[in-house]
């Protein structure tokens, strides 16, 4: 139906531009050329509209054949016509913006219009030219009568471009009307695809899925806890089975192991008595006499040695006294003078970094306050030239805004003289035109009284536009007046700027003043701690002397302990050199049995211990084994 109604109203336009050039072929040769440029325009704004509805019946085929929900956006985006592709890309993410209409058309219409009118007034001009030639140039009556019927049938023909301008643009209208409805068809079909096909490509769909998965994934994590705290029960329940299971067994394998050394030591030990009371016999009855010889030699050796060793140890230990002795008290002494040398290099060394530190200071304080009075002189500067910039911007205003006054009063005044003087002059002539022509010229006069007519409203909306122009200076100005005032407000706002950072400024340098105080009050603090740590440190090395000397003190207590546990010694020696005398006589042909006993207590143990690391290394890979679906269950 809108095809149809689109194609017949262009024809009626074509077909009206058709009849309307007809008529001017052979009579008027410039209104065929308005005709043929009225044609062109309506031809334009046809081809315009045409390329229009085809880019909607792109987007309408690719909308009806849309059923299912594509697999991607950007795919069938394609079949979209490419002008319509952002928009609809925008509509379907859920931004609203209508679809673009025609961009020429709107202008064609009224285009059209004013052709026609351009060559009624350019007919109707070169026909009172005519006539008035024609008048002035012939006496004869007849003539006269053919030169007054010639503007009358010029008429007709001037009058043809309106006709053509005004058909050709109300069907241009038309046409854009039908269009225009059809977009908007494809719209409302583009809406009803968003909210049902398209919808999963929206953001705010976009933005409830994610909202549902946040919720199912919300949901699933106490199923999730559940399930690891299942798995954590399990891999406790399965590691006290293990412990218990190594328990037992190690329990089990130290019973077997306690019962074969039991048995073991039973053995041993039974064997042992019997073959020590017989050598004990046969040894004691054998030894005895050159134990006796012996043991009294070692008693004389042992005490002559005692003797000398004593008194070498005292010689030792007194020379080692004085040595030590002397040895401390000179480095003592080289303690006390490197301490004292070393706090008076401290001492120096603190009031020279003092008077640097102080120095420092009062030149920083110079600086700070040559730095505050350079810039309160900058600050003081920059706000007198700011002030008389905005002084000369000011008056540079008021300059301009009372010239602008002037010449759009003097602009206005001229322009209502010039359209009053036009007004006069058209006045005058048509008064002269009407008195010289005879009724035929009357009618001809009735039938244009419409354009004075359309001068004076011309005029008049003339001047009402030069009256809104006035209204819009007068509010320009007094914008201009508002902006001074806001401009004078900004400067007194920068000078109590000024002034508060001046202030600023000051209380700066009053707390870098205080601050700089506490710092040296703190200096003097540091260097009477320094001074008492260097005291401490002297006191410090005369405890160290002291100390120095109870470790000489104790070193002689350690001398005699050292003697006393000499003696012990060798009375001991003296115990295990009887039993070795009279254990070794015959224990040659025990000790090979001990040595076989042993190998074979050695061979037992050695066997039970790889028993038990095979089962501990079994018992290891057994637990790795579950842990290892454990794990994977985990992940």
């Amino acid at each position: 139906m809108n095809h149809r109604s689109f194609a017949l109203a262009f024809c009626i336009g074509l077909l009206a531009l058709a009849w309307v050039g007809f008529s001017f072929v052979g009579t008027s040769w410039l209104a065929l050329v308005m005709t043929v440029v009225i044609a062109a325009v309506y031809l334009l704004g046809a081809f315009e509209l045409r390329q229009f509805r085809a880019t909607t019946a792109g987007l309408r085929n690719a909308l009806e054949g849309l059923n299912e929900t594509p697999a991607t956006l950007p795919d069938w985006l394609e079949r979209v016509p490419s002008p319509l592709r952002p928009v609809v890309r925008s509509r379907i993410e859920g931004e609203r913006g209508g679809l673009p209409g025609p961009a020429l058309t709107p202008y064609l219409v009224g285009l059209l219009v004013m052709l026609g009118m351009l060559g009624t007034f350019l007919g109707m001009v070169i026909t009172f030219k005519g006539a008035v030639f024609a008048l002035e140039g012939s006496t004869d009556l007849q003539a006269i009568r053919s030169a007054l019927a010639e503007p009358i049938r010029g008429l007709g023909l001037s009058f043809g471009t309106s006709v053509a301008g005004v058909a050709a643009s109300a069907m241009l209208g038309l046409m854009s009307a039908i269009s225009r409805r059809e977009r908007l068809e494809a719209g409302r079909l583009l809406d009803t695809r968003v909210a049902t096909v398209l919808q999963p490509f929206s953001l705010t769909h976009h933005r409830q899925e994610t909202v549902r998965a946040l919720q199912a994934q919300a949901r699933s994590l106490p199923e999730v806890v559940d399930a690891l705290h299942k798995v954590m029960e399990r891999i406790e329940r399965r590691s006290e089975q293990l412990d218990a299971q190594l328990l037992d067994r190690q329990a089990q394998l130290q019973r077997e192991v306690t019962l074969a050394y039991s048995e073991l030591a039973r053995n041993v030990g039974a064997s042992l008595q019997e073959s020590l009371a017989a050598n004990a016999k046969t040894t004691g009855e054998t030894v005895q006499p050159i134990v006796e010889k012996a043991m009294a030699k070692i008693v004389d050796e042992s005490q002559r040695l005692h003797r000398r060793l004593g008194d070498v140890a005292q010689s030792q230990v007194d020379s080692l006294t004085r040595q030590f002795t002397a040895a401390e008290q000179q480095r003592l002494q080289a303690w006390t003078d490197a301490l004292e040398r070393r706090a008076q290099q401290v001492t120096d060394r603190a009031g020279a970094q003092s008077l640097q530190a102080l120095e420092q200071v009062s030149r920083l304080l110079e600086q700070s306050r040559q730095l505050v009075e350079s810039r309160a002189e900058v600050e003081s500067r920059w706000l007198q030239q700011h002030g008389e910039r905005m002084d000369k911007l000011a008056q540079l205003w008021r300059t301009e805004l009372g010239a602008l006054r002037q010449e759009e009063s003097q602009r206005g005044e001229a322009a209502v003289q010039r359209l009053s003087d036009l007004e006069a002059a058209v006045a005058q002539h048509l008064a002269t035109l009407g008195a010289a022509l005879e009724v035929p010229i009357t009618r001809l006069l009735n039938t244009a009284a419409e354009v004075p007519q359309a001068a004076a409203g011309v005029i008049g909306q003339l001047r009402e536009e030069m009256s809104r122009v006035a209204e819009r200076d007068n509010l320009a100005l007094q914008e201009r007046t508002v902006l001074l005032e806001r401009l004078g407000a900004l400067v007194q706002s920068v000078e109590q700027a000024s002034g508060e950072q001046r202030a600023a400024v000051e209380s700066m340098v009053g707390s870098a003043t205080s601050v700089l105080e506490q710092a040296h009050a703190r200096f003097a603090q540091a260097l009477d701690s320094q001074a008492a740590q260097a005291t401490d440190m002297a006191s410090r090395v005369s405890g160290s002397a002291t100390e120095l000397t109870g470790l000489a003190e104790s070193f002689g207590e350690s001398v005699r302990h050292f003697q006393a546990s000499h003696d012990k010694l060798t009375e001991t020696l003296q115990r295990v050199e009887t039993s070795l005398n009279r254990s070794t006589a015959r224990s040659d042909e025990q000790l090979a049995y001990y040595v076989a006993q042993a190998r074979e207590v050695i061979d037992l143990s050695i066997a039970s211990q790889q028993g038990v690391i095979e089962s501990l290394r079994q018992l290891q890979q057994g637990k790795a084994r579950p842990q290892q679906p454990v794990a994977e269950s985990l992940a």
